[in-house]
C-alpha cells in the first residue's frame, strides 16, 4: 500500500523536465526585459540606430545635439519648478505625459524634422551664404565650448566634428523650412516640428523609430548630473 502511494506521487521524467524548462524560459524572459529597461550608456551606444528618415538612418551620434539641447532647455524649467530639488521636475506629469518621455519624444522629432528639410535642401541645391556659414561657425564653437567646460561632451562621447555636422545639417533645415514655407504661402512655424501643417507632410515620408533604443534613452540624466547639488540639499 505505502509503495503504491509514493508511486502515485512520483512525478513522470519528462514532467520534471518540461517544468524545467519553463521555469528557464521565464527567468531567460524576465532578464531580458530587464535588460531592455536598463538604460543605455550613451558613449558606448552611438552607433545604435534611433530612427530612420527616407531611408536615411539616424544613430545616437547624430541626435546627440538634440539630447545636450533638451536636456539643456529643459533643465531651465526644472530649477524654475524646484531650485533645490530639479531632478524631481522630470518625473512629473504634464499634459498627460511625464516630463522625460515629452523631452525624449521632442529629441528624436527634432531630429527626424531637420534630417527631411536637410534632404529636401540638399536636392534642391541650396547653399550657405558666407554670411550664414560664419553664423554657423561661431555657433558651433559656441555650443562644443559649452558641452567641454561642463563635461557633457564626454558623457555623450561625441567629437568636436559629430556635433559641427549636426548642426550644419540644422543650418541647412532652417534655410530650406524658410524657403519651403513661403513656397506653400505659410509661415516658417507653419514646419515647425509640433504644427499639424508639418505632422501632414510628415505622414507621407518614410521613417521609423526604433523603440527598442529610444524607449532606453534616460534623457534627463544622460548630459545631467543632480547628485552634488542633492546632496548639499540635504
Amino acid at each position: 500500500m505505502k509503495k503504491q502511494k509514493e508511486k502515485r506521487n512520483r512525478r513522470p521524467h519528462w514532467f520534471v523536465t518540461i517544468l524545467l524548462l519553463i521555469v528557464v524560459l521565464v527567468l531567460a524572459g524576465s532578464s531580458w526585459q530587464t535588460r531592455q529597461r536598463q538604460q543605455i550608456v550613451y558613449p558606448e551606444s552611438l552607433d545604435q540606430v534611433a530612427a530612420s528618415v527616407n531611408g536615411t538612418s539616424l544613430t545616437l551620434r547624430d541626435i546627440a545635439f538634440y539630447v545636450a539641447y533638451e536636456e539643456a532647455e529643459v533643465e531651465k524649467q526644472a530649477f524654475a519648478y524646484d531650485a533645490e530639488h530639479p531632478k524631481k521636475y522630470w518625473g512629473i506629469r504634464l499634459n498627460g505625459s511625464y516630463v522625460y518621455a515629452a523631452a525624449r519624444d521632442a529629441i528624436i522629432q527634432m531630429a527626424i524634422h531637420d534630417e527631411l528639410f536637410y534632404r529636401m535642401a540638399v536636392k534642391e541645391e541650396i547653399a550657405l551664404t558666407d554670411e550664414e556659414k560664419q553664423a554657423l561657425s561661431g555657433k558651433e564653437q559656441e555650443f562644443w565650448q559649452d558641452l567641454v567646460e561642463d563635461g557633457k561632451d564626454e558623457l555623450l562621447g561625441v567629437s568636436e566634428k559629430d556635433i559641427a555636422e549636426t548642426m550644419k545639417r540644422i543650418a541647412y533645415a532652417q534655410k530650406y523650412q524658410s524657403i519651403y514655407a513661403q513656397m506653400q504661402g505659410t509661415s516658417y512655424e507653419d514646419y515647425d516640428f509640433t504644427s499639424e501643417t508639418y505632422q501632414t507632410l510628415l505622414e507621407k515620408q518614410d521613417y521609423s523609430i526604433n523603440k527598442r533604443v529610444v524607449k532606453r534613452l534616460g534623457v534627463g540624466s544622460i548630459t545631467l548630473d543632480y547628485e552634488d547639488l542633492e546632496k548639499e540639499n540635504k
